[in-house]
């Protein structure tokens, strides 16, 4: 099934803030395109993502990524686990994104919140770090993050709507 220009946006936008991290893309035709900053990478994160910003809205033609593999962290659903960090793309400019993220409230829970605004891509890469809670506890906080800021996007859209 091929994954949708959305979905690469995401990628892309996590491709660029999370550190460490290299991205393969399995194409339908048997290839594997290597995403990452490094001199083996098939594409650097900066190209990828202006490739992935200038696809056509409208027409026929869809990527022909079949499947996403990430090194350096673990996807858990909408959520990149990596050590003492977690990080999701929100659809929300960056301070719709806080608005959102303050419903949460992460540092009241223990975790630090970073969120850095993608012009490129126009969305944001949220972060949430802890060096007191569980993996376990981070990832509930994450999830609920991530949550709050798509219920928001779409609140938001059904306004403007």
């Amino acid at each position: 099934m091929t994954i949708p220009v959305s979905t690469l946006v995401q990628v892309s936008a996590l491709a660029a803030a999370v550190p460490q991290l290299t991205v393969s893309l399995d194409t339908d035709g048997g290839t594997t395109v290597i995403v990452g900053d490094f001199p083996e990478a098939s594409m650097c994160t900066h190209a990828f993502r202006h490739v992935v910003a200038n696809w056509p809205a409208h027409g026929g033609h869809q990527p022909c990524v079949d499947e996403i593999h990430f090194d350096g962290a673990e996807g858990r659903g909408a959520v990149l686990a990596q050590g003492e960090a977690r990080w999701f793309v929100s659809e929300l400019a960056a301070q719709a994104t806080v608005t959102a993220l303050r419903t949460v409230g992460p540092r009241s829970r223990g975790a630090e919140a970073q969120v850095r605004f993608d012009s490129v891509l126009g969305v944001s890469v949220v972060r949430l770090a802890s060096t007191t809670l569980t993996a376990e506890a981070l990832d509930e906080l994450a999830t609920e993050a991530y949550a709050a800021c798509v219920t928001e996007h779409l609140l938001l859209a059904a306004t403007a709507a």
